[in-house]
């Protein structure tokens, strides 16, 4: 499986989804390039991200492009640098 470099801002997800009481709400579900810019922009913004990877029973909808580019799914928590 190929690895995935996050930027310094970002984190992947160890345990539970972040609870909304400690700042974080659910952003996007996103993979490949557009997945870099997004956390790109979001670091540029001043958010933290925490990212979950999916596996294709947790992705809604048609998820053929995915599968056949091989991409990794992950879903973007963000907050607020503090």
């Amino acid at each position: 499986m190929k690895r995935v470099n996050f930027p310094p801002h970002c984190r992947l997800l160890e345990g539970p989804p972040p609870s909304p009481d400690e700042g974080w709400r659910e952003a996007v579900i996103s993979g490949g390039e557009h997945l870099k810019r997004v956390l790109e922009e979001y670091g540029e913004l001043g958010f933290q991200c925490l990212l979950e990877e999916l596996g294709e029973e947790n992705l809604e909808g048609c998820t053929q492009c995915y599968k056949l580019g091989g991409e990794r799914m992950f879903r973007v928590y963000v907050r607020r640098d503090v």
